[in-house]
């Protein structure tokens, strides 16, 4: 624990080494032990509410299943030496002995243990002959019966009968600390003395419960998240001290098992959690870059993991986390303090005292469940009423906080009020100058928005123009010059565009091919003027043929003509090439200087493109059948099909 202690002390300066060597020293002076031997005990008023640790011995039973015969047989019993025997958290069994002499007069005894949280506690009255002349077995693992005094405490009735001496044997099971507070009562004396410590614990849980209402109230005023984590610490010290009295086993969870193994560490888990919360969001020890904060962060965020996984945690490591967390939250908590601490910050300085009592309640209370201390009442107790200071004084350094607010607030208005005043004066003074200013510039906007008028008046018109010169440049750009088409250019534009829509909604598309028949023998025989008058000819039927058909007509080079269709079938493609073929076959030109008739031949390809197919493929395999049409004789229709690159026809 020394070496413990120390690792601590080396965390802080000079301040947090000296607070907590000086709450180490009190927890020391507070917890030093009460060495006695075991002796007889007599049925007598003076003994009531003692702690008879100097009259028990006990005996350590390492295999935890000694039949009581063996156990009374046994010579090693030791003194326990001290007022309540503490063990600390172990996984042995312990056995305690304490002889009972009968009193002269006749009264009702009662044996007390108030531990609430010990697991399995069996009483076996044995006379001096060796028989077990009562049983009692309790513990908040073992349901109560209706032979059971219902009551938080473990109460055991002394019976002695007919008999003048009695040795209880106490067996004594739990996965918490060992401990056992064991008096000695008339009913009569119990009754009042419970009476009185019952009173008193309400009063502790009712303070913290007006806290705690408080707070809340203050949250849904303010919406302030750090009342939130003030109201998680003081329910969960609340519901810690709920579990350590038995208010929690007696009333709230009475047989529930489950429950009461963890209620505690649960409890102290979450006080843990929301206390260091607390204190990282009072003294805003992000902002002002607390050295330790990702310790202090480790250590709330492993406390809420604890509590959340407090089921799958084995026993042992449920206490040593609890000490090993409470310890590092307190010991964070005073090294911040030390280190922003201000005489002139006054919620500060509540804070710092709230926080140094809780640190004395805390060491004492873990050092308790360690069995490194012994329990006596004011380490019992210190606890509480010390948790109980340091909540209202952390109340009260909310509340101090909250007026401090108000009053920066209060002094930032002013000043805010003042600022605008004097704003509100030069603003009154600029707009007199503005005034002035405003009427010379209004002269001055008029003649800028006639002059703006009639040079966007002017440039409307020019733009007008250029606008109708580009139109008809882009027009001339893209007809051809000699039949009136469009032109190669715009045909390689348009093709990549339909090849694009029929991949989209995956259509069919289809392009003819269409070359004017035994062209070079006209240009050779008529001469070049008449070949040309031939393809103007040639164009203008073409394109009063296909425009009834919703397509166009592009020249593609010499006397070479490309129609593009969309939305048809190869069949319809073939049928509009056909009746073109005819329509070209029978039209008889008139020109004295030219062919009297001129014969096409016509390819036809058609496609459903693949996404990013190339128009050149169906380009080709056009250009291919009008191949097959000129070899096969000229003046004919030859098609050519492919879908998604494979020949169909």
């Amino acid at each position: 624990m020394t070496k413990l202690i120390s690792n601590l002390l080396s965390l802080g300066g000079a301040m947090a080494r000296a607070a907590l060597l000086l709450s180490v020293l009190t927890v020391s002076w507070l917890a030093a032990p009460l060495s006695a031997s075991a002796q007889l005990v007599a049925l007598d008023t003076a003994l009531q509410g003692r702690y008879l640790g100097e009259y028990l011995s006990v005996w350590v039973d390492h295999d935890k299943n000694t039949p009581l015969r063996k156990v009374v047989q046994q010579q090693d019993w030791q003194p326990v030496g001290e007022a309540i025997p503490n063990f600390g958290h172990t996984a042995s069994v312990y056995w305690f002995r304490l002889d009972v002499q009968a009193a002269a007069e006749s009264k009702s005894w009662l044996l007390v243990n108030s531990n609430p949280l010990m697991d399995y506690l069996d009483v076996y009255g044995v006379s001096e002959e060796g028989d077990v002349v009562s049983h009692y077995a309790g513990g908040s693992q073992r349901r109560t019966t209706e032979q059971d005094i219902r009551h938080r405490h473990n109460l055991i009735p002394v019976h002695m009968g007919e008999h003048s001496l009695l040795s209880y044997y106490i067996r004594v099971e739990s996965q918490h600390s060992v401990q056992l507070p064991l008096t000695l009562w008339s009913l009569e004396g119990f009754l009042a003395w419970d009476e009185m410590t019952g009173v008193l614990t309400a009063a502790m849980l009712g303070a913290l419960f007006i806290m705690l209402l408080y707070n809340l109230f203050l949250y849904t005023t303010l919406r302030d998240p750090i009342y939130l984590a003030y109201i998680g610490s003081v329910f969960g010290f609340m519901m810690l001290q709920v579990s350590l009295k038995g208010f929690g086993l007696r009333f709230l969870w009475p047989n529930q098992f489950a429950v009461s193994s963890v209620a505690v560490f649960v409890s102290a888990y979450a006080t843990i959690f929301f206390a260091t919360t607390f204190a990282s969001w009072f003294m805003q020890l992000k902002e002002r870059g607390f050295r330790f904060m990702i310790v202090l962060d480790i250590t709330r965020w492993s406390a809420l993991g604890s509590a959340l996984l407090v089921h799958v945690l084995p026993d042992m490591m449920r206490m040593y986390l609890m000490v090993f967390l409470g310890i590092s939250a307190v010991t964070m908590g005073i090294i911040a303090i030390f280190t922003y601490y201000r005489s002139d910050d006054r919620p500060i300085k509540i804070f710092t005292m709230g926080w140094i009592v809780l640190l004395i309640g805390a060491l004492l209370f873990l050092m308790n469940r360690l069995g490194l201390v012994s329990v006596n009442v004011w380490t019992e107790q210190t606890l509480s009423v010390g948790s109980v200071l340091e909540m209202i004084l952390f109340s009260m350094a909310l509340g101090d906080r909250i007026n401090s607010e108000k009053e920066q607030k209060l002094k930032a208005k002013a000043v805010l009020l003042h600022s605008l005043n004097a704003e509100r004066e030069e603003k009154q003074r600029i707009l007199l100058s503005e005034e002035t200013a405003r009427k010379a510039k209004e002269k001055t906007l008029q003649i800028r928005r006639d002059a703006n008028q009639r040079l966007e008046a002017e440039i409307e018109e020019r733009t007008t123009e250029l606008r109708q010169a580009t139109e008809a440049l882009s027009l001339m750009v893209q007809k051809d010059p000699l039949t009136g088409t469009y032109n190669r250019h715009h045909f390689n534009e348009s093709i990549h565009a339909a090849c694009r829509r029929a991949s989209e909604t995956r259509a069919e598309l289809c392009l003819m091919m269409v070359d004017v028949d035994h062209f070079k023998r006209i240009n050779d025989r008529y001469g070049h003027l008449a070949g040309d008058r031939c393809l103007i000819q040639v164009a203008g039927v073409l394109r009063s043929l296909v425009q009834g058909e919703g397509a166009e007509i592009w020249r593609f080079g010499g006397e070479e003509f490309a129609v593009i269709l969309e939305h048809r079938t190869l069949l319809q493609a073939q049928q509009l090439a056909e009746h073109m073929r005819a329509s070209l076959e029978a039209t008889s030109f008139a020109d004295a200087n030219g062919p009297r008739h001129i014969t096409v031949s016509i390819g036809v390809a058609g496609l459903v493109p693949r996404p990013n197919q190339r128009p050149e493929q169906l380009v080709d395999l056009a250009d291919q059948a009008l191949y097959a049409a000129k070899h096969s004789g000229r003046n004919k229709v030859c098609l050519f099909e492919r879908e998604g690159g494979q020949h169909l026809a």
